[in-house]
């Protein structure tokens, strides 16, 4: 059983931007595997549907059943014309095969400037709007440790994180990280606090406590919502809501203020993207 090029290209992107149109996924039968096994659902917003990543761990077990450990490096060989069955068949199954990756790698922000070190190297992370700081995967990032890693779900809230200041209005540091796989593998062996950056949703929640929690190895983690959360989700999407009550209708946690979050989702029967916060 093989998967084919084409859908591999989709899924890598799936995984870098965390959704895609729905009209660039033409195999519908793939689409309801994804759909089926709780690795993907829709939102839809009038005629536009998208397809939105809910899970990147279950779609790490959907592409084993393929043989395949490295999604980048499988499209890599099957994108080179001198590849041999071979070496195809090693990159399915090999997690230490190499090959450069221009867009592997950690992206981080701040709206001020903090010290980090790289490759022990220190440096001042600083970044304007729309911009974003890369690190290549073999980097080693090094934070103090009274730094805040906050896990950010949409790049284009990292690019425009200086736009949101105002929302982290506490006094500790913060680095902001792009939540790839570069990302997760750093933050299940960081020491430092986390605080979890996503969709203000059922979708959001079930992310930070069944994907973020267990990867780390402490207990100081939050998930981030903003003081006038209650308003903002006025504003918010009454579809977006009632699809993922479908996939999440028994969502709960003894966490009392993500309780009382998940009580008012279904107060106001709404789901906010974390986008929202850029437009105000």
């Amino acid at each position: 059983m093989k998967l084919s090029l084409s859908l591999a290209k989709k899924l890598l992107k799936l995984v870098e931007d965390k959704r895609i149109n729905s009209s660039e996924f033409k195999n519908q039968k793939k689409l309801q595997e994804l759909l089926d096994d709780g690795i993907v659902y829709l939102q839809v917003k009038g005629q536009n549907t998208k397809i939105i990543l809910e899970s990147e761990y279950r779609l790490d077990i959907y592409l084993k059943q393929y043989g395949i450990t490295n999604l980048e490096d499988y499209i890599y060989q099957g994108l080179n014309p001198s590849r041999s069955r071979a070496s195809i068949s090693q990159v399915s199954n090999d997690t230490k095969s190499f090959k450069t990756q221009v867009q592997a790698g950690l992206y981080l922000a701040s709206y001020e400037p903090i010290e980090i070190s790289v490759n022990d190297e220190k440096m001042i992370l600083y970044t304007p709007h729309m911009s974003s700081l890369f690190l290549h995967k073999d980097a080693r990032l090094d934070l103090e440790d009274d730094i805040v890693v906050v896990g950010v779900e949409n790049f284009e809230n990292l690019t425009s994180i200086i736009k949101q200041k105002d929302f982290f209005n506490d006094a500790r540091k913060k680095v902001f990280m792009f939540r790839n796989k570069q990302a997760l593998d750093f933050l299940s062996q960081s020491f430092n606090t986390y605080l979890h950056f996503g969709d203000f949703d059922l979708a959001g929640v079930n992310i930070f406590l069944n994907e973020m929690v267990p990867r780390l190895i402490h207990e100081r983690y939050d998930f981030f919502l903003p003081e006038n959360i209650s308003e903002l989700l006025d504003h918010g999407n009454s579809e977006d809501y009632f699809l993922q009550m479908k996939k999440y209708p028994n969502l709960k946690t003894k966490v009392k203020y993500l309780q009382d979050f998940i009580d008012l989702l279904h107060g106001k029967k709404r789901s906010l993207h974390q986008e929202y916060l850029i437009k105000l």
